[in-house]
């Protein structure tokens, strides 16, 4: 109740004037239009293979010399599991044997923990 009786620019001010670090308690949607979150990349656009373009959460964390970011929408169910498995191992055949299935995998392939 005591910080409601002045916006919040006045507070920040005060902290300011005090020494004291501080800042805003932020909407979404401010958030979204805040120039810190829209020049630190917070909330970029991606392409999803169903939804289309879409709002994501940027990387919280900024490297010089190895930038990073976000490079695709989060995949859909089962969009990586021909590429996980054959990644872990499993030959052709068994990954359309296993996607047939219905995609479940009980363990590891044994090849795979070699």
């Amino acid at each position: 109740a005591f910080f409601e009786k002045h916006p919040t620019a006045h507070w920040l001010s005060a902290f300011e004037a005090a020494g004291m670090p501080a800042g805003p308690v932020l909407s979404i949607g401010e958030m979204h239009q805040d120039p810190q979150t829209i020049a630190r990349e917070m909330v970029p656009v991606v392409d999803h293979p169903v939804a289309g373009p879409v709002q994501t959460i940027g990387a919280p964390v900024k490297f010089h010399g190895t930038p990073g970011g976000v490079r695709s929408a989060a995949p859909v169910f089962g969009q990586h599991t021909r590429a996980v498995l054959t990644d872990l191992g499993y030959a052709p055949s068994e990954v359309d044997r296993i996607l047939e299935a219905g995609g479940a995998v009980a363990a590891p392939h044994p090849e795979a923990a070699e």
